[in-house]
């Protein structure tokens, strides 16, 4: 790709790199320096390995973090599973309603883990779930499930994370060329022969990196492990890093200790994800642009769509209707009556909970403010890497990337200790949350305007330099314009992300600067069922109105006729 500035150390883009460089430092660096030195001093600021010798070496926490691997060895491992089964059904089988089924099957990135897990409590728990006390009714014997155990976690993980193993496997079907499957049914070879030794071995990188992708972020969650792991006395990394700051006394070399590790194992996780990424030696992409053709499933084909229902049964329809549910009774029991239903749980929940309304405002501040400056941010730190040749852009788009491998906890409890002391103090405002949401969700918005500008020709940027404009001009009135698209994209996922996040927050917030998941897990800390459903409920219906409007004012839920008014662009 031509580059449109040349390298220069005169040049004021190299100082505004410089700028973008210091920041990011800031804001991922200095933290990290921060973790790491609080891991190894004592209480009296002298070298030590106490801590990670305690970590280690005490059974709790070395309990804690076998029960980390072991969840998030089992969810990578179903999640693959069932997310290659899916992109195969959708992508190369004749299955009937394959759109339905793809477009279904994102619909968890809407809601989170955690809210996942407060339905599955209200479905699967050993006393009131209500899938317990239907077979309790039909005279099943003993309890049919109990989420609470290693079991359950993995279960509802697997259900949420599901997702990026569909999307990374899905793409990798896609742009793989077909000829081979073609040669191998023409040789003989029936469907199954075929998919396991032709189909899937081309995809085995997107596979693998899918599950490492999927372990990592198994291994990083918070939401589950609390919401089903606390009742059964199932302690993870990130409840363990949450309670050293909760419990007396604080222990801050230990939860730093505990952070490094969890930040080791999600960092080990990412670096084999692309190693298996890169080795394209796996994958054949034809030159000639064939179309795959799907395979014929014959009486099957009814079989592979029940299959694929099952999953949006278990981590879409089930959990949603729970949540909704839980929200219009005043008891939750398997006997359905009128007097029953209400809306008492939404007036008190807005009205009466004080933190509700200010979580709300506080909850779209961060989503609405937060993703556009984040996503401006991204735009230029992709224009400076992608479309320049100064000294140091290398370094300033691994940096952009680097907390992909930060776990939310881990990053709270850098940010939390780096920016408590003077002379600039962030805990207590709302810009720690600010900061926090912005660090964690770089990689996503400069993923998203780096996939749209690498598409872009930069002779419009070159023919704007050449008539005079500066740098700013022309990123202001060529380059912000033709990544519309890609930054609307990357906005979405932002907003989805900053309105819903949980792991970052509940280390960085302070009383009156609640967000919205912090609100619902104070809830679930006051066995308030009923009202935190309710509070669910708005939190997911706020996302889904929030794409819509998006969709609607961009015009992407439009043809390209529609958009510009019937007139050819």
């Amino acid at each position: 790709m031509r580059r449109v500035r040349a390298a220069s150390l005169l040049d004021p883009l190299f100082y505004v790199q410089v700028v973008v460089i210091l920041f990011l430092c800031a804001l991922i660096v200095y933290p990290a320096a921060i973790l790491l030195g609080m891991s190894l001093r004592d209480e009296a600021g002298g070298l030590t390995l106490k801590w990670f010798a305690e970590a280690y070496g005490n059974a709790r926490n070395l309990g804690a973090i076998l029960n980390t691997l072991v969840i998030a060895s089992g969810t990578a491992v179903a999640a693959t599973i069932a997310g290659t089964f899916l992109a195969w059904a959708v992508v190369r089988t004749d299955m009937p309603g394959r759109r339905l089924v793809e477009m279904a099957s994102v619909v968890p990135f809407i809601s989170t883990p955690f809210i996942g897990a407060l339905a599955w409590v209200l479905l699967a728990s050993p006393g009131a779930g209500l899938l317990n006390q239907l077979w309790s009714y039909l005279g099943g014997p003993g309890v049919l499930l109990d989420i609470y155990s290693l079991g359950g976690m993995i279960f509802v993980e697997s259900l949420y994370e599901m997702p990026f193993v569909f999307l990374m496997v899905a793409g990798a079907l896609r742009s793989m060329d077909p000829t081979l499957e073609e040669a191998s049914l023409s040789a003989g070879a029936g469907l199954w022969r075929t998919t396991t030794r032709v189909t899937l071995p081309l995809v085995l990188p997107a596979i693998l990196g899918g599950a490492l992708l999927v372990f990592v972020l198994a291994a990083e969650q918070f939401g589950v492990p609390a919401v089903l792991g606390t009742p059964a006395r199932i302690r993870v990394l990130t409840t363990s890093i949450v309670e050293s700051q909760a419990s007396y006394p604080i222990r801050l070399g230990l939860g730093a200790a505990l952070s490094v590790t969890l930040l080791a194992i999600a960092l080990v996780g990412l670096w084999l994800q692309r190693r298996m990424l890169g080795r394209r030696s796996y994958t054949t992409i034809g030159g000639k642009g064939a179309q795959p053709r799907r395979f014929r499933l014959g009486r099957l084909r009814w079989a592979i769509f029940a299959a694929c229902l099952a999953y949006l049964m278990l981590a879409v329809a089930l959990p949603y209707a729970a949540i909704f549910l839980s929200s219009i009774r005043t008891i939750w029991t398997a006997d359905f009556r009128w007097d029953q239903w209400t809306l008492e749980n939404y007036r008190w929940v807005f009205f009466d909970y004080p933190i509700t309304q200010r979580a709300l405002v506080n909850s779209l501040f961060l989503a609405v403010v937060g993703a556009s400056v984040t996503m401006l941010l991204c735009a230029v730190i992709s224009f400076l890497s992608l479309r320049t040749r100064l000294p140091g852009r290398r370094a300033l788009d691994y940096l952009s990337m680097v907390p992909m491998g930060f776990p939310g906890v881990v990053l709270a409890f850098g940010l939390l200790h780096a920016w408590i002391h003077p002379p600039v103090v962030l805990y207590g405002t709302i810009w720690i949350l600010f900061a926090a949401y912005m660090t964690r969700y770089i990689p996503i918005g400069v993923r998203a305007t780096s996939a749209t500008l690498v598409q872009i020709h930069p002779e419009l940027e070159e023919s704007s330099l050449s008539s005079g404009a500066n740098w700013f001009q022309t990123f202001k009135n060529v380059t912000l314009p033709l990544l519309k698209p890609g930054m609307l994209a990357g906005w979405i996922l932002l907003f989805i992300a900053f309105s819903r996040e949980l792991s970052a927050s509940i280390l960085l917030y302070s009383p009156r600067l609640e967000v919205l998941s912090v609100a619902i897990y104070d809830l679930l800390l006051g066995g308030e069922f009923r009202a935190l459903s309710a509070l669910a409920f708005l939190q997911i219906g706020m996302a889904l109105a929030m794409l819509a409007l998006a969709k609607w004012v961009s015009g992407l839920d439009r043809t390209p006729g529609e958009r510009t008014g019937g007139r050819t662009p």
